[in-house]
């Protein structure tokens, strides 16, 4: 049975989402506090569970992708750290530009947060992952290189037992809890009033992060399925579970399985999505490569900071993009590592940095929602960059 098959069981887990959303926002507030808890704590244990898992997960498919491009492994990885960080210094650029003349007019202002409620988990139950992602994914790297080197087939078949053993459980575990996993973050989103108050105070801050963001990737999108409105089209559905997934849990890591399969739907070569989205999970948050800067420059016109030109601002992008390196795919984690990058250069006071962290974590599932976009739009980029490129050295080899 595929995971389409078991995802259409669950009535088509976008509109079944959106039909959560709706009965939350409107029968919400009747809801009980201690069931509203309840909920927030089961689906804290179940991404818990998905992040404990998702190690094996990511070792399982970068090895067993690595191992299916066979002498092309090298080639693959040289090509996708070069990209991403062209990605992302592609994204800090588009923001700023698009941005400045609005920001610069002062026609959005950003005030200070007024306190929220919290909902506190009824119970919580952490667990603590063996080993980090990062240790997963570079060992995955090096041990799928050396064996396409050693061709030795007893990695092969240890290789797709682990695949199988990842395919399993993303299809009986994951994709089966999903439901549940988003609605206690959806009952902590109106619990909270974090919808009302973006809404209220920083719709037009939000609007514009999220029709740059969106916009720019559809747009690239377009042109990467051969400007066929009809084929974008078709490729964003396939992503919409994961989108949606990111969207309500502020988690591009627990979206990683459901982005794999989506991306797999608009690829030729499907080995390519079980190494590139979880090798660039991370490192690629395109989102927030529009929310983080639009929020700063927003911050620093309403403090009465002098707008950066163009020389400041490329050197915040550079350390930017290093910075991407070290971002966490959990909620507000991409704010924090940017924090001593706006304080050593632009200045940054502590009640901007505190203004930043918190306005960031506000506009998280948006900035995430995107960001998981930008994962499956990023495995089309890849495959059109590294079969035209690597095509093009072939040929000239053999002439």
């Amino acid at each position: 049975m595929s995971l389409d098959t078991i995802c259409g069981k669950l009535l088509n887990l976008p509109f079944l989402v959106l039909m959560l959303f709706l009965s939350v926002l409107l029968f919400g507030d009747s809801v009980c506090l201690p069931i509203k808890s309840q909920a927030y704590a089961i689906s804290l244990l179940l991404k818990d569970v998905i992040v404990f898992i998702l190690p094996l997960i990511i070792f399982s498919f970068v090895l067993n992708g690595i191992l299916s491009l066979k002498n092309e492994s090298i080639k693959v990885v040289l090509c996708l750290i070069p990209l991403v960080c062209l990605s992302n210094f592609a994204g800090f650029w588009i923001s700023y530009i698009f941005t400045s003349p609005i920001l610069k007019t002062g026609i959005v202002t950003i005030s200070k947060l007024a306190p929220q409620n919290s909902l506190i988990p009824a119970w919580h139950i952490e667990l603590i992952p063996l080993i980090k992602n990062d240790i997963a994914l570079v060992s995955a790297v090096v041990i799928g290189i050396v064996g396409n080197f050693i061709k030795t087939n007893m990695l092969d078949r240890i290789s797709l037992l682990l695949n199988n053993i990842a395919n399993i459980v993303l299809k009986k575990v994951i994709c089966p809890v999903l439901p549940m996993f988003v609605l206690g973050f959806i009952i902590k989103m109106q619990y909270e009033g974090t919808l009302t108050l973006i809404i209220r105070e920083y719709a037009m801050l939000l609007g514009i992060v999220a029709i740059l963001a969106y916009g720019y990737m559809f747009t690239l999108m377009f042109f990467l399925s051969e400007q066929n409105l009809k084929k974008t089209l078709q490729k964003f559905k396939n992503l919409l579970p994961s989108v949606l997934i990111g969207l309500f849990s502020m988690s591009s890591a627990a979206a990683i399985p459901t982005t794999i399969e989506g991306s797999q739907k608009n690829l030729q070569n499907k080995d390519l999505a079980t190494f590139v989205v979880p090798a660039t999970a991370n490192m690629h948050l395109l989102g927030d490569c529009f929310a983080i800067p639009i929020i700063g420059l927003a911050l620093m016109i309403s403090f009465g900071y002098g707008f950066p030109n163009m020389g400041q601002y490329f050197i915040f992008t550079i350390y930017g993009v290093m910075a991407k390196f070290a971002a966490a795919g959990i909620p507000g984690g991409s704010a924090l590592i940017f924090v001593p990058i706006f304080e050593n250069i632009f200045g940054f006071t502590p009640e901007m940095l505190t203004a930043i962290t918190a306005i960031y974590v506000l506009f998280d599932p948006i900035a995430t929602s995107s960001n998981v976009f930008g994962h499956g739009m990023f495995t089309i980029l890849f495959e059109k960059v590294y079969t035209k490129f690597f095509k093009r050295i072939e040929l000239r080899q053999k002439i």
